[in-house]
Parts: structure tokens; sequence; C-alpha cells
């Protein structure tokens, strides 16, 4: 009865170690989701195109518990295309062969605060960089700019509203890139709001080896109280 004890508080205090593990940030591992871009002939400007583009993920570390975004990845699927409704600077087509949004050197996980409804928050985050590669094409001519690479800071803090609950993540506002064009004054300024689907937690090695070792103590334990008994 003892050593049943012993093995009991063992497997307790194992418990009690975990526990504040799975109070740790959380990854969020996300398997969609969509931009709704608009493109324009400068901040404020006439807007050239919109369309929403598809987006592969990826990931968003939160913390419940203080309400903050620790890191995050997201990235859009690759070569997808937008039709400018005129021509500008000679080009009338735009690729976006690939983009990536990622915390900037610098960036502060700022607390947020709780939205109604179970598990929905929201936080403020920056800065939020923009990294990509994108194809200028003229539909006539056939001439081409690029891939060219793309990078723009979004110093100014962006909104981002996070359901744990729901599985989607929301960021808005964000500016995808400014990319100057030969022969006008007015560079082409490229914005979204993003949205992702599907989240799906990622367990952290340390909570799921804390769990295992716990669960083997519990075997363990039912092993010795087994023998103990006959």
């Amino acid at each position: 009865m003892l050593r049943r004890g012993y093995l009991a508080v063992a497997v307790a205090a194992l418990l009690g170690i975990a526990l504040p593990a799975a109070a740790a940030p959380v990854l969020y591992q996300y398997t969609s989701g969509q931009a709704t871009i608009q493109v324009s002939a400068g901040f404020g400007g006439s807007t050239l195109a919109v369309k929403t583009l598809d987006l592969n993920g990826i990931f968003a570390k939160f913390d419940e518990g203080t309400i903050q975004l620790v890191d995050f990845n997201f990235q859009t699927t690759p070569d997808q295309w937008l039709v400018l409704n005129t021509f500008y600077g000679g080009y009338d087509q735009v690729w976006i062969n690939g983009a990536n949004v990622v915390p900037g050197t610098g960036y502060v996980a700022s607390p947020g605060s709780t939205l109604p409804g179970v598990g929905h928050y929201q936080v403020s985050v920056a800065p939020v960089v923009v990294n990509g590669v994108y194809t200028a094409k003229n539909s006539l001519t056939s001439a081409t700019l690029g891939p060219a690479p793309i990078s723009y800071t979004n110093a100014t803090p962006l909104n981002a509203n996070i359901d744990v609950v729901g599985g989607t993540f929301t960021l808005q506002g964000i500016t995808l890139g400014i990319v100057p064009v030969p022969g006008e004054t007015n560079p082409v300024v490229v914005t979204a709001n993003l949205t992702f689907q599907g989240a799906q937690t990622v367990p952290e090695a340390q909570s799921a080896a804390l769990a295992a070792l716990a669960l083997g103590v519990l075997t363990l334990a039912r092993r010795a109280a087994r023998t103990t008994e006959t």
C-alpha cells in the first residue's frame, strides 16, 4: 500500500509538471486561406484591381493565457495572377509568384483583448514583413518585367483576430508591397485582408514527452498494484 502511494505521488507530480507546459503558447497550423487583394495607383489612388487569392497557411503561435501572438508565418499559394482594369506603366497583368508574411526585426508580442464569443481574441502586431516575388506582363505585346523580388515592412500595428474555437485567423489592412512603376508618378500599392481556416494544434515536444513519461509511471503503478494484490 505504501509503495502504491509513492507511485501515485510520482504520477501526480509528473502531471503537475505537464500542466504548466499546456498553458504555454500553442502552435496552430492552418490548412488554407484567402487574401482579398486590392491594387491601387498610390495610396488612396484609383483602384487597378481587386481579387481573392488562395493562401497556404502556415502557422501562428498564440498564447491564450496572455493573449499574445508570439510568432507566425503565412504564405500565398504560388503563381497566382491579377488582371488590372487598365494598363499601368505598360503592364496589365501581375503574377504573384510567391510571398510570405512574418514578424519583422524588433517584433513585440503586445497583449491583446478578448472579443465576444468563447476563445475569440484580438491582438495588434508590428512590425510585419512581407517578402515575395512578382512578375508584370503586357497581354498585348508579351513584354515581361521580372520575376522580381519585393519586400515591405508594415511598421504601423495591424489588427489580427484569432478564434481558437472556430480555427480561424484574420489579419486586416496589411500592405503586401509598394512597387515603383517606370513612367508613372505613383507606385503600385498592394494591400490585403488575410483570412485563414482549418487550424490544427501542433503538440509541443516537451508536453508530449512529459505526458508519455506520466503515462509510463502510471502503467508501472498499475502493474505494481496488481503484483502487490497477488
